[in-house]
C-alpha cells in the first residue's frame, strides 16, 4: 500500500513539475508541492462532501479542467482527443439538462454533490472513459432514435425566432425617431 501511495505521489509530483506556479510556490514555502496539491484537493472535496458550495464546486470541476483540456485538444494536431472532449461535453450537457429539471428532488439525496463530483471525474478522467461509455450506451441511442423529431423542433424554433426578430425589426422605430418603445399587441 505504501508503495502505491509513493508511486502516485511521484506521478503527481511529475505532473506538478509542469506547472511553473506550483514549482514557485514550493520554492517559496519550502512545502512539497504534492502536499499542497493534496491538501487543496482534500479541502475541495471536503467542502463538496459537507455541501459547502457543493453546487458551485461540482460545476467548477465539470467546467474548468474539461474546458482547458478541450482547448488543448483543439490546438493539437490529432483528432482522438477532440472526439473525447466532444463526447464529454455532449454527455455533460445532457446530464446538466436532466439535473436542471430535477434538482429540487436531487437536492434531498444525501451527499448528492459528492456523487456528482465522482460522476464528473468518471466522465472526464481518461482512465475510465466514462463519457464514452454513457454516450454509446444511453445518449447516442436516444438521440439517434429521436433525431428527426429533435431536428424538426429546432427547425420550428428557428423559424419562430426569425419571424419574431423580423416582426420586432419592423415595429421598432427608425434611427433618429423619438425612441419610443415598440407596442406589443
Amino acid at each position: 500500500m505504501a508503495d502505491k501511495v509513493q508511486y502516485y505521489l511521484a506521478q503527481l509530483n511529475k505532473e506538478l513539475n509542469k506547472i511553473p506556479v506550483a514549482v514557485e510556490i514550493e520554492k517559496r514555502t519550502q512545502i512539497p508541492k504534492t502536499y499542497i496539491a493534496s491538501g487543496l484537493g482534500l479541502v475541495f472535496f471536503s467542502l463538496i462532501f459537507f455541501n459547502i458550495w457543493g453546487s458551485l464546486l461540482t460545476n467548477l470541476l465539470g467546467f474548468l479542467y474539461p474546458a482547458y483540456r478541450s482547448f488543448k485538444a483543439i490546438e493539437s494536431a490529432g483528432t482522438k482527443d477532440d472526439t473525447q472532449w466532444l463526447t464529454y461535453w455532449t454527455v455533460f450537457g445532457f446530464l446538466n439538462t436532466i439535473e436542471f429539471f430535477s434538482d429540487t428532488l436531487l437536492y434531498w439525496i444525501p451527499f448528492y454533490y459528492t456523487f456528482k463530483a465522482a460522476l464528473v471525474l468518471y466522465l472526464f478522467l481518461p482512465q475510465f472513459q466514462g463519457a464514452a461509455f454513457i454516450y454509446t450506451r444511453f445518449v447516442r441511442p436516444y438521440l439517434v432514435s429521436n433525431e428527426k423529431i429533435i431536428d424538426g423542433q429546432f427547425s420550428s424554433l428557428k423559424n419562430k425566432a426569425a419571424s419574431f426578430a423580423s416582426d420586432m425589426a419592423q415595429e421598432s422605430p427608425a434611427a433618429g425617431d423619438t425612441g419610443a418603445a415598440p407596442k406589443f399587441e
